[in-house]
């Protein structure tokens, strides 16, 4: 029987939040659009605003999805039909 130290077992502790983060905004299939903006800046500012999701949806008990919308939306990115 093979025993895992507290180290060991503490690396798996990411691991079952950053699947359910990859899951979760896998299932955020939103297109947004801002004239005169080129895809790297929306792609900066996708970036930046899962970084504000991943926080602001444990603090509010939200969906990470609802949080990455409500970030663009701020920074000036409608949806597009």
């Amino acid at each position: 029987m093979k025993n895992i130290t507290c180290l060991q077992a503490g690396k798996f502790v990411w691991i079952l939040p950053i699947i359910l983060l990859i899951v979760s905004l896998g299932g955020c299939v939103v297109h947004y659009e801002k004239p005169g903006q080129t895809q790297a800046e929306f792609d900066r500012d996708k970036r930046y605003c899962e970084g504000v999701a991943e926080q602001e949806y444990v603090r509010r008990g939200t969906r990470v999805c609802d949080e990455v919308d409500r970030c663009l939306i701020s920074k000036g990115w409608k949806r597009s039909q």
